[in-house]
């Protein structure tokens, strides 16, 4: 399950909280190597942290194609699916991605 929906983590004038970046992503299934949590949770939260674009909105650590890039391989895209399933991979590092392995039970 996965959504692209948060919110800022500083209130707004009227006390509540605006959208921002952000989401978490949970895999279910047998093929799922369960169990742990990938990605980096960030050090500083304040609005002075590296990752801060203030009033309590972040630049998130991990893109969507990180992890949706395992999910295809896992299921049988082949290279050249890659790129209309993961149409930013080429904006960053390989190490940036989740390795297929450490998500699913390969065969």
């Amino acid at each position: 399950q996965t959504s692209d929906f948060a919110r800022t983590l500083a209130p707004n004038t009227g006390r509540g909280s605006d959208h921002a970046w952000g989401a978490n992503s949970m895999l279910f299934g047998g093929g799922v190597r369960g169990g742990q949590i990938l990605g980096t949770y960030p050090d500083d939260l304040t609005d002075d942290g590296p990752r801060s674009l203030g009033r309590g909105r972040m630049i998130p650590t991990t893109s969507w194609d990180a992890v949706f890039l395992p999910l295809a391989e896992w299921s049988g895209a082949t290279e050249g699916d890659l790129d209309n399933v993961c149409p930013n991979r080429d904006n960053f590092p390989a190490e940036h991605f989740f390795d297929a392995a450490d998500v699913f039970e390969m065969n």
